[in-house]
């Protein structure tokens, strides 16, 4: 199926989620990505081919955040490499960081990214959001 507009918006991945072990966190859990655009047509973000990852973080420990990609929005697969978000000082700004999940040359059908902490924090939340345009 062609593209025939413009397609862009943004998705929540992890809305201030407290992370408090060393567990992978998954914004999605296996399950297809499905969204509303503008207009309140639903889409998936197959259609989307520009993706970047925007995430902050108030995490009193570091955290890993790995690009994923699935053909179908049931299996995942890591790509790219990983990226670090450092652990927030406890003042100030939040930590941040953007990760590209996507070039014009290299299409991925579905994205997110997952979150691992190598020593679990006891404070802070991470937040992420998938702008999409195509």
């Amino acid at each position: 199926m062609a593209l025939v507009g413009a397609v862009y918006g943004e998705d929540v991945m992890f809305d201030a989620l407290a992370i408090t072990d060393t567990a992978t966190h998954s914004p999605y859990g296996g399950a297809a990505v499905v969204t509303d655009n503008p207009t309140g047509v639903s889409f998936d973000q197959v259609y989307a081919t520009a993706k970047t990852g925007v995430f902050t973080s108030t995490l009193n420990q570091a955290a890993t955040l790995q690009p994923v990609w699935s053909r179908d929005g049931s299996t995942w697969y890591a790509f790219g490499s990983a990226s670090t978000i450092d652990a927030y000082s406890g003042s100030g700004t939040a930590q941040a960081t953007v990760i590209p999940l996507s070039t014009p040359s290299q299409y991925l059908p579905y994205v997110g990214v997952t979150a691992t902490c190598a020593t679990a924090p006891t404070s802070g939340t991470l937040s992420g959001w998938l702008e999409r345009l195509g």
